[in-house]
């Protein structure tokens, strides 16, 4: 598939785009409506999904038109969950808070991942004889743009379902464990409820955060996303004691710094692909800023003697 080189989107393409985002933001209701079953769910998302990006591809060949798609997606979704935490106040007062459920964080992270994927496969597999430096500035604008769409619903999920899943308590006693590694036993020899999913939730949750990093500063190496991500697991630790709204664990920090690592590696992987691929000529393919074709050198300058 040809992919066009990179312009400013016009009004007919932009409303394609954002009713593009407005079908990805309702696919996880009308997934629920229409069948029973999360697996059944996740299939039906990821293949609708797919069907949507690849007509936008089909009928626009804009790498900007799928992240315009993506953002408009999250900047909805994030519109929806303010207006419904105002009315939810409004109707049921001060105690009412927003619930986010398993469901509807695997189908908020499935309508942006299948875009982002496909995206960067049809990028990689771009042969460099069609390559150009608008096609490059049009690849980093729907970075931007899908990067952007990220942050949006990492916000969203890392707030509503792991900081302040349930409505703060400033009272009461406070749980918490550091005895290292005493959590993951317990998850792996069947003590604690639905231990794997804890595990797994814990070891992925900051991959995306560190991903978004890697992408926003090129020069973020494993030891830096490490430290990074120490930091930050212990804020959410401490404000997760803070506000009585879960348990503070050592191990939990010890997870977030794998899967922090894991993000990183992971835009560390696609770039050296798509290096590979490219003999070298595009070294940093995820990145804000693209980078320039190599020039090929001049040869020296042949001079004509007259006769």
């Amino acid at each position: 598939m040809t992919v066009l080189p990179g312009q400013k989107l016009s009004i007919g393409e932009m409303f394609v785009s954002l009713a593009a985002g407005l079908m990805l933001f309702l696919l996880p209701n009308d997934a629920r409506n229409q069948f029973e079953g999360e697996a059944v769910c996740y299939s039906f998302i990821f293949i609708v999904s797919f069907v949507i990006v690849a007509t936008l591809f089909i009928v626009l060949k804009r790498y900007e038109a799928v992240g315009t798609a993506m953002l408009a997606m999250a900047v909805i979704t994030l519109a929806r969950l303010i207006i419904s935490v105002i009315s939810g106040i409004v109707s049921k007062g001060t105690e009412y808070w927003p619930k986010i459920t398993e469901y509807n964080i695997v189908s908020l992270f499935l309508t942006w991942i299948i875009p982002f994927g496909i995206s960067v496969a049809l990028r990689l597999v771009s042969g460099i004889s069609s390559d150009s430096n608008e096609k490059r500035r049009s690849f980093a604008r729907f970075v931007d743009l899908s990067m952007k769409a990220l942050l949006i619903i990492y916000i969203i999920v890392i707030i509503f379902k792991l900081i302040i899943p349930v409505k703060p308590k400033l009272e009461g006693d406070r749980e918490y464990e550091f005895m290292f590694f005493k959590r993951i036993n317990d998850c792996l020899s069947g003590e604690y409820k639905n231990g794997m999913a804890y595990i797994i939730w814990h070891l992925i949750i900051l991959s995306p955060f560190t991903f978004y990093l890697s992408v926003l500063i090129p020069k973020l190496r494993m030891r830096h996303s490490a430290v990074i991500s120490l930091a930050v697991g212990l804020a959410i630790e401490a404000l997760q004691f803070l506000f009585n709204t879960g348990t503070a664990c050592v191990d939990d920090i010890m997870m977030y710094m794998v899967g922090a690592v894991c993000g990183v590696m992971l835009k560390l992987i696609i770039n050296a692909v798509r290096s590979r691929l490219t003999g070298g000529m595009d070294r940093c393919m995820l990145g804000f800023e693209y980078m320039p074709i190599p020039r090929k050198p001049k040869g020296e300058a042949q001079v004509i003697e007259e006769e």
